[in-house]
């Protein structure tokens, strides 16, 4: 999926939540605590040229369904912008490709990912 990072909707966590937001380099990590500092959402984006990777989003289960997830990519695009960032790329499930393209995110490939045994090393 991707999205004109310049563009994307801002939305700040409600309270209780407070937003952390540490780069080195290229990435990005935003984590969003509740009010006893336990991380209740977390998100990475790396920076390429104009563009940005997100990855690794995940709201925890029992801080779902409270706007955490439009503040997180609210805080992973403003991150990725303020890097020289203009164009986001991410992969997601069905389930997440429903809540990104809310936020005017695009489908523009399907994606299959296999997993199987790892080869053992042959060092």
């Amino acid at each position: 999926m991707t999205t004109d990072l310049t563009e994307h909707p801002q939305h700040a966590p409600a309270a209780p939540y407070e937003r952390e937001v540490r780069t080195e380099g290229p990435v990005t990590v935003v984590s969003l605590h509740d009010s006893s500092g336990d991380v209740a959402a977390r998100g990475t984006i790396a920076v390429v040229g104009a563009g940005a990777i997100a990855d690794r989003i995940e709201t925890d289960a029992a801080h779902r369904r409270r706007g955490l997830g439009r503040a997180m990519m609210s805080a992973l695009a403003e991150a990725a912008v303020a890097q020289g960032a203009r164009t986001g790329l991410l992969i997601a499930s069905e389930e997440g490709q429903r809540f990104y393209s809310s936020l005017g995110w695009r489908h523009e490939a399907d994606v299959l990912i296999v997993r199987g045994p790892v080869a053992p090393s042959t060092r």
